[in-house]
């Protein structure tokens, strides 16, 4: 044990010299003495803990500045292995660099294996414009949408489908295909053919998720029959019912009765008797005659009887006592054709 007074111990008291050969000074630790012996020969970084500093010596020869020695690590023990505590030259630097390298090596990375992944990651949204509703059957219309990704960023050059479905309980299938514009908008033609529900489908791609737009219905009716085929449906929906001299509906017709009924359910009005309809409307040509005209058959300047023409040589007609209302064959020649319609 050292005699009281001296910290140091052995030597006289406060006499021990350093490792440089300079005395030490009163109360002096040696461990302090030969870390600043080190750090003026240049053999250890002055901000490393001397105390635990295993000290490499430079590459340069002693006495030069310390850029021209090169750089020199201070290395320290922890758990068993030697790890690096500080570096002589832009250690700072070095540790900004090595932060961003190892930022940037993490995002390429990530890159790499978000553009080599299957399936995909980006979300998108598809939308539709709204459609007229109702429209008639046959009806062309043009959908249209938009397919957006990121940040409302459109998605351009992408195909898009547009589906239809008769109802919810049924399968949506394509009915025609566009591609999205600079803008992400595709603008899809479809002939509406029945009621539907539509909407615009992506089935995205190796980035891209899926989306499908909201539905729209569509309304589909089936247009009206000409005025013609009107008049031929409603002589027709009186069939089998009884011929009656003077008699105009609804149980029963004689036969202007019925032509006159008939062009009345089509909005046409006619005038009573078959010489007065005859009187009232144009004739036509026999070559143009078509479904909903009126047969006139005459004897003479006298018209005797009359009917709607069906088509095929025939007429609905109610042609005499004890018969009913019926399709009749034209069995004569003697006929003039007119049109009310």
């Amino acid at each position: 044990m050292p005699p009281a007074g001296n910290p140091i111990g052995g030597g006289k008291l406060g006499v021990q010299s350093s490792s440089a050969g300079k005395p030490l000074q009163r109360n002096e630790n040696p461990c302090r003495v030969r870390h600043r012996d080190a750090v003026r020969d240049g053999r250890v970084d002055p901000h490393s803990c001397g105390y635990r500093s295993v000290i490499a010596r430079p590459s340069g020869p002693r006495g030069l500045p310390e850029a021209s020695r090169g750089t020199t690590s201070t290395t320290a023990t922890h758990g068993g292995s030697i790890v690096p505590t500080s570096t002589r030259t832009g250690s700072r630097r070095l540790r900004r660099i090595g932060s961003a390298t190892l930022v940037g090596a993490a995002g390429a990375g990530a890159l790499l294996g978000f553009s080599g992944t299957a399936s995909a990651t980006v979300p998108t949204e598809q939308t539709i414009d709204g459609a007229q509703t109702p429209v008639t059957a046959g009806t062309p219309l043009t959908f249209t949408g938009r397919l957006t990704g990121l940040g409302d960023s459109p998605v351009a050059e992408q195909q898009v489908d547009l589906e239809w479905r008769g109802g919810p309980d049924q399968p949506w299938a394509v009915s025609n295909a566009g591609t999205t514009d600079a803008d992400g908008v595709a603008a899809i033609p479809a002939t509406v053919r029945q009621s539907a529900e539509w909407r615009i489908s992506y089935h995205g791609d190796r980035v891209n998720d899926p989306s499908a737009s909201p539905i729209v219905g569509v309304q589909s009716e089936q247009p009206e029959p000409p005025a013609g085929q009107r008049i031929v449906d409603a002589a027709a929906s009186q069939a089998g019912k009884a011929y009656s001299y003077g008699a105009s509906g609804p149980d029963s017709y004689d036969c202007s009765g019925l032509t006159q009924f008939a062009h009345r359910e089509a909005g046409v009005e006619l005038p009573r008797t078959s010489g007065e309809q005859r009187a009232a409307v144009p004739e036509i040509a026999r070559a143009e005659m078509a479904p909903g005209d009126l047969v006139f058959f005459h004897d003479g300047g006298s018209v005797y009887h009359t009917g709607v023409f069906a088509g095929d040589n025939k007429i609905w007609a109610a042609p005499e006592s004890g018969d009913v209302v019926r399709l009749q064959e034209i069995w004569t020649d003697s006929y003039t054709v007119g049109r009310a319609w």
